[in-house]
């Protein structure tokens, strides 16, 4: 091991080995094949793993999650996987580390990864280590929009691309065409046909969930108060990879939503192995649950403080 590593990059290298091993059951060998390092050098790992204390009978880590709480998600919502984490300790993003973790323990040598994009996706890269996976293609769920890094799915491709060594698409097209002229002549491109396609038979997808109150699309001024408004009036209270939906899951259609260029995540969700979801906010709750009970999702990552609410507003769903 590196000893001029800086102390918390190693304390994350010795958890995020743990968790592998003995949470997701991957060898030594896939650990070390996953993340390009040596055998004995994850062997060290997990010995300094038991003399910290984190592995006991059990892991004992902030990426560990809530078990009790964890298991109600999954019950209430026919989850593979869910993912409890207390954010009370703010010191570190261990929300984004648990999701990074479970990647890890999913992902394999020649996938296909289709990218969302927004402040949770962001924040996955920043704690997702380098692996060696050479064969790996990342698609765009969408085409570009916005002037910030974390609107962008384009650059989110490039950034994953880089993290896993394998091969990003880049979807050459605005995501919100300005017109329908617009829209059917750069849909009609063989490209972009192929690359929408592409993001739609993805082996495992990642995605963020929004809302109108806390969404990248107000807070950059995506969308304009006109569109805000138009959404809201057809009963519109959130997206899933700019699939706009209704309380009752229905999706919404106005004026916008037939000039937009993404991959249709119904069609990518039952192509796709794994769907990946990383959301937390009260403000959330609504669309969180409106996706989940769509089962667009498989594996959802959220807080302590979401997940109770979920639940309690699941349970006064079923009394009304």
């Amino acid at each position: 091991m590196n000893k001029k590593e800086h102390p918390d990059l190693m304390y994350d290298k010795i958890v995020l080995a743990a968790n592998l091993y003995y949470k997701s059951n991957l060898s030594q060998r896939e650990i070390a094949q996953r993340l390009n390092v040596s055998r004995p050098w994850v062997s060290k790992l997990l010995s300094r793993a038991e003399d910290l204390g984190i592995v006991k009978i059990k892991i004992d880590s902030p990426i560990s999650g809530i078990p009790l709480l964890e298991s109600q998600l999954q019950q209430k919502y026919d989850l593979k996987h869910a993912g409890v984490i207390d954010t009370s300790d703010s010191s570190r993003d261990y929300l984004a580390m648990a999701a990074a973790s479970y990647f890890v323990s999913k992902i394999q040598p020649e996938d296909s990864i289709g990218i969302g994009w927004g402040t949770a996706i962001t924040r996955f890269l920043k704690q997702l280590p380098s692996l060696h996976l050479p064969s790996t293609i990342i698609a765009p769920m969408a085409g570009s929009f916005g002037v910030s890094f974390e609107t962008l799915p384009n650059y989110n491709a490039l950034q994953m691309a880089e993290k896993t060594g394998g091969t990003a698409n880049i979807l050459h097209v605005p995501a919100f065409c300005s017109s329908s002229k617009e829209y059917e002549t750069l849909i009609a491109n063989e490209h972009t046909k192929d690359m929408i396609s592409m993001a739609e038979h993805s082996d495992i997808i990642l995605t963020g969930i929004g809302t109108f109150s806390s969404s990248f699309l107000t807070r950059y001024h995506i969308l304009s108060d006109t569109d805000i408004d138009s959404f809201k009036q057809a009963g519109a209270i959130g997206d899933i990879l700019l699939q706009f939906l209704d309380k009752d899951g229905n999706c919404v259609h106005t004026d916008l939503t037939e000039r937009l260029i993404i991959a249709d995540i119904f069609r990518a969700r039952k192509n796709a192995r794994c769907v990946i979801a990383i959301a937390e906010g009260l403000e959330k709750l609504n669309i969180i649950h409106t996706v989940l009970s769509l089962h667009l999702v498989d594996s959802f990552f959220t807080s302590q403080e979401t997940a109770s609410a979920l639940l309690k507003l699941c349970d006064s769903s079923s009394i009304q």
